[in-house]
């Protein structure tokens, strides 16, 4: 006979825990229809405004390196001392985390830019996608191809998906709201002051930096079970990766090429200048579908954490 009180208090009990935040909150950000506004994405135009009245132009490398550290804890000790003070006020402690996590994901937007590029990624449309896109790119899009368009927007989605849905997750999971609002405000901070901008050049380092080393270990778990699929290759496929400019990042891209088939990387343009870039070749041109199938594989490989996070936390309660 199943007891129901039991059954009640366990069921309260999962409710409060890390994992059944984690997959509240990825559940409610994948459903709910966010207003763009109302995002955490929409504070990018003031994070750079902020840099370029803190950083010195007319500085020496040196002293827009140390003004860059300076815009980092601008930044974040105000913020994670307004969460604390918010956090301690809250009612329910469980209840303000799931809300505050719900804030922090943003993978509905990548989702909805690769389904518009699906839709405009032809000959016919290729200058409404340029326009499409260019708000997501750093580079320059005003030559880009179809398929060039395609690999693009590919890199793009899975590079921001790591750092505004999967990096806040594991942010959360090993140090709660203040590790998920470190991980996205350090994503943030690297798009509004990416050194690939020529006044950011040496200001944007320090924030470069610590996003890397944050996506580190993010990356490291989503590209965990890619690595498995690909045990005998792998050792070629990362020594390429490691030629790009993050190789983390490079992995993982290296990874997915090889697992969904997508030639990725290459060159491009930053600002007029050629770049060159290691390329990932899988054998076939990224397609109109390809964005959004290398996020459904990317959701897919952070659901499962999720799931197996969820069920160890069921057999310890159960155990309990």
């Amino acid at each position: 006979m199943i007891d129901t009180a039991n059954l009640a208090q366990m069921a309260a009990s999962l409710a409060s825990t890390t994992a059944a935040i984690l997959v509240g909150a990825a559940l409610l950000e994948a459903l709910l229809p966010w207003p763009a506004r109302f995002r955490l994405g929409a504070t990018l135009p003031l994070l750079t405004r902020l840099g370029r009245k803190v950083h010195r132009p007319d500085g020496s490398p040196r002293q827009q390196l140390q003004a860059g550290l300076l815009a980092l804890l601008v930044v974040w000790l105000p913020c994670a001392a307004g969460l604390w003070a918010l956090r301690n006020l809250s009612l329910s402690e469980p209840l303000f985390d799931l809300l505050f996590l719900l804030l922090m994901l943003e993978s509905r937007p990548l989702r909805e830019l690769a389904k518009a590029t699906r839709a405009l990624a032809t000959q016919e449309t290729l200058v409404v996608a340029r326009l499409q896109v260019a708000p997501w790119l750093k580079r320059e899009t005003g030559t880009l191809s179809v398929m060039g368009l395609n690999k693009a927007v590919s890199e793009s989605c899975v590079l921001r998906l790591v750092g505004q849905w999967a990096g806040p997750l594991l942010g959360f999971a090993l140090a709660g709201v203040q590790g998920a609002l470190l991980w996205r405000l350090a994503q943030l901070m690297n798009q509004g002051w990416s050194p690939k901008r020529p006044e950011f050049a040496h200001f944007g380092r320090p924030a470069a930096a610590l996003y890397q080393g944050l996506c580190a270990p993010t990356i490291l778990l989503l590209a965990l079970p890619l690595c498995l699929s690909q045990l005998r290759q792998l050792g070629s496929r990362l020594r390429a990766a490691l030629h790009w400019p993050y190789p983390a990042m490079g992995c993982l891209l290296s990874l997915l090429a090889q697992n969904t088939n997508n030639r990725l990387g290459g060159p491009r343009y930053y600002q007029g200048q050629l770049v060159r870039f290691p390329v990932f070749d899988a054998g076939a041109d990224p397609v109109a579908d390809s964005p959004l199938r290398l996020l459904h594989r990317l959701l897919l490989i952070g659901w499962s954490w999720l799931a197996l996070a969820l069920l160890l936390t069921l057999l310890e309660l159960s155990r309990g």
